[in-house]
């Protein structure tokens, strides 16, 4: 079985004009940070993916967990309005 994000190519060219278009899933979250100037913890406005909320030092709330095309998210890795 190959990964949801492979295609076949021959030649340098994808396999064949009737293949099927592979569409890329991600998980995403809301999560909380601190909020330096209201002293306080908040939930962050916009969802994102683990590797996104970590680089925030952000914690993960896993039952908010949304399934969404990869094209839905910013190269940050944030989830587009």
């Amino acid at each position: 079985m190959k990964p949801a994000s492979s295609v076949d190519v021959q030649n340098g060219q994808p396999a064949a004009a009737d293949a099927k278009t592979v569409t890329q899933y991600v998980t995403v979250y809301t999560f909380y940070v601190y909020d330096h100037d209201q002293g306080k913890t908040v939930i962050y406005p916009r969802m994102a993916t683990p590797a996104a909320i970590a680089k925030m030092r952000g914690k993960m709330n896993e039952e908010t967990a949304w399934v969404v095309d990869a094209s839905a998210l910013d190269v940050e890795g944030f989830l587009s309005r």
